[in-house]
């Protein structure tokens, strides 16, 4: 592969899945923070929390003011905190999670992080259920608690690892890897380049619609990955 290059990943339905444990801990902060019972649904695939939270407020038929979002926002986050142990007794790292984390972490000039809808808590606890942390340095990610909307994360991403690492990365040397069409486009609105991955419930088409160049099946092919993400930058860097 060869050079710097910043490694952006999105976690869910990525590199974990976690089986519905997310709605109960929406479905518990919904309860505490407006006294409802759930009637929302977790169909919005690749919302950061924040956006996430003031859909799923609308949904019950209360207005998402600043004050109340604060209180959801915080009570979601504890909700999810608590639910550790039940991430780790029913979800799990999908297939060549940990073998791509680990064949990049010995790229030279390779540095791993995460652009994820997660608070920046929730996505440490997440990757630590697993044992996927290792390879990821949370100082120079971006998360939903930095942004509402994702396509403004990366240069969340940019500005931390230029002060942690005293390197500005460009557009060519940046790669995200998602399962949505939003990861796809939060990419596509820097230049940056863009590894689709079907994992999710998103088809492989839709992500190439959506303007992904490079488009895999799974993790599964440790090798593939790295090709892949080596076409990726080729294609950012013929774009920039």
């Amino acid at each position: 592969m060869g050079g710097a290059l910043l490694v952006l990943w999105d976690i869910d339905q990525t590199l974990i899945k976690t089986d519905g444990v997310g709605t109960e801990a929406y479905s518990e902060a919904v309860l505490e923070t407006i006294g409802s019972p759930w009637r929302g649904d977790m169909t919005f695939n690749g919302l950061t929390e924040r956006a996430m939270a003031a859909r799923v407020l609308r949904m019950h038929d209360i207005e998402p003011d600043p004050a109340l979002l604060t209180l959801f926002l915080a009570n979601l986050e504890r909700s999810l905190l608590a639910r550790a142990e039940a991430i780790k007794a029913r979800g799990y790292a999908l297939t060549g999670a940990r073998a791509a984390l680990e064949a990049l972490g010995g790229e030279p000039g390779a540095r791993q992080s995460v652009l994820t809808g997660n608070f920046r808590t929730v996505a440490e606890m997440k990757l630590r259920a697993f044992d996927l942390h290792s390879w990821i340095d949370f100082a120079i990610g971006a998360y939903g608690d930095d942004e509402v909307e994702r396509n403004a994360l990366i240069p969340h991403a940019w500005r931390r690892a230029e002060a942690r690492y005293g390197r500005v990365y460009d557009a060519a040397q940046t790669v995200i890897l998602g399962d949505t069409v939003r990861d796809v486009e939060a990419a596509l609105a820097h230049g940056a380049a863009v590894v689709a991955v079907a994992s999710g419930t998103t088809a492989a088409a839709d992500l190439r619609d959506a303007g992904a160049e490079v488009v895999i099946a799974d993790l599964g092919d440790t090798a593939g990955v790295l090709t892949a993400i080596g076409r990726a930058t080729e294609a950012a860097g013929r774009s920039a």
